[in-house]
């Protein structure tokens, strides 16, 4: 039987629809573009449902590739392609009218606009195209990433970034953060943006003006990261939050919050994060700005609100400070 003949939609290079059509399997014309659309299903384990092409398939024969790919056809918006092509593929029907391409890809002629969807699939429910796909399965990011170094995968350059996107939906170019932020010890992998923010917030911290200290600064980030010292909050790879503890004066050495990241709870989370690794039978202490010195009034606001209580006047780093003191065994 003969297949019947398919026809996308042609674009300008700016994505607008120019009223003409373009038949499947013929050379497209030199300024002409045409709209695929690829998409992700993720479940809640941050697995890749990931489909094997059928070796009889053109292009990519028998290799594994991406849930779900394809043209659209002519008359389909982005979302009706990529809702016709999930249904003729895998027998799923989604609903994806709420929903926008993650991130689209422009290749030689045309515009790939990739979808990434969160849903716990049972793969015994689905109804696999049998002219396209030979078998699905479930798979995690260092499962794919093997199979694209033996060869097997289709070598999308941004597979392993993939997941980062899959686990979180966390982010749009314009920084709207949604994911849940981590809060842990910090390691060296995590210095140059530790460095980074506290390049962004030293005007707010004494000793910290001249290059040479924040050097000095650098190296004591680093000892306190070998030793277990060193608290930060990271929102993927970038560290929003910084806090040095020291287990010798039990309390806080240095604390700071990305500007964009504050009221977030990040603050809290570092500083909950610590007080286990501190003595209990001890006092723990922070300096911080004194009550006339306009920078103190966040701080110090933050940290009565977590319990510390207003102590000496001191001098550190030729800078006028007030000592706030935390009694662990006043609250238990």
């Amino acid at each position: 039987m003969k297949k019947k003949e398919e026809y996308w939609d042609v674009y300008t290079k700016d994505r607008i629809k120019t009223g003409r059509l373009h038949r499947r399997g013929d050379r497209m014309k030199e300024g002409d573009y045409h709209l695929v659309v690829h998409v992700c299903i993720f479940n809640s384990k941050n697995q890749l449902l990931i489909q094997q092409r059928q070796p009889f398939k053109k292009g990519w024969a028998n290799m594994w590739d991406l849930s779900v790919g394809g043209s659209a056809v002519a008359g389909d918006s982005s979302v009706q392609a990529a809702e016709r092509e999930v249904m003729e593929e895998l027998g799923l029907q989604l609903d994806l009218k709420e929903c926008r391409p993650v991130f689209t890809m422009n290749f030689s002629d045309g515009f790939d606009d990739y979808y990434i969807v969160k849903r716990d699939v049972e793969l015994s429910c689905l109804r696999l195209q049998e002219e396209e796909v030979k078998g699905v399965r479930w798979a995690d990011k260092e499962e794919v990433l093997a199979m694209q170094r033996a060869g097997i995968m289709i070598p999308y350059w941004f597979l392993g970034e993939l997941f980062e996107i899959g686990d979180t939906q966390s982010f749009d170019a314009h920084g709207d953060r949604k994911k849940l932020l981590e809060t842990g010890f910090a390691s060296t992998e995590n210095l140059e943006s530790w460095m980074s923010l506290a390049e962004i917030v030293r005007k707010g911290f004494p000793g910290l003006e001249r290059e040479s200290q924040m050097e000095d600064y650098r190296n004591t980030v680093l000892k306190n990261m070998e030793r277990k010292t060193a608290i930060c909050t990271l929102d993927g790879r970038t560290v929003v939050g910084i806090l040095l503890f020291s287990k010798k004066n039990n309390g806080i050495s240095c604390m700071a919050v990305h500007p964009e990241y504050r009221r977030k709870g990040i603050a809290t989370g570092m500083v909950e994060r610590m007080i286990p690794e501190l003595d209990a039978a001890r006092e723990i202490t922070v300096t911080t700005f004194r009550e006339e010195d306009e920078k103190g009034e966040a701080p110090r606001a933050f940290y009565r609100r977590m319990g510390f209580v207003p102590g000496e006047l001191e001098i550190a780093q030729g800078y006028p400070v007030q000592k706030f003191v935390y009694n662990r065994m006043d609250r238990d």
